[in-house]
């Protein structure tokens, strides 16, 4: 797999990250569970951490190597 492909498939997991996020918060608005809080919010992080692609250029980079 070469870095344009990599970064292709983190482009897309982070916003599967985003998706997965908002649907756990939906879930603790509905059901009140602090897991689902807990998840969604480590998900939304992980969004707001890589949406930069200068970052996941780095770590590829960096990972390479």
């Amino acid at each position: 797999m070469d870095k344009n492909e990599k970064i292709e498939m983190i482009k897309f997991i982070v916003k599967i990250n985003l998706i997965i996020g908002l649907y756990n918060f939906y879930l603790y608005s509905i059901s009140g569970l602090l897991f689902n809080f807990i998840i969604g919010s480590m998900n939304i992080g992980v969004w707001v951490f890589f949406r930069d692609i200068k970052f996941v250029k780095f770590i590829i980079n960096n990972k390479s190597r």
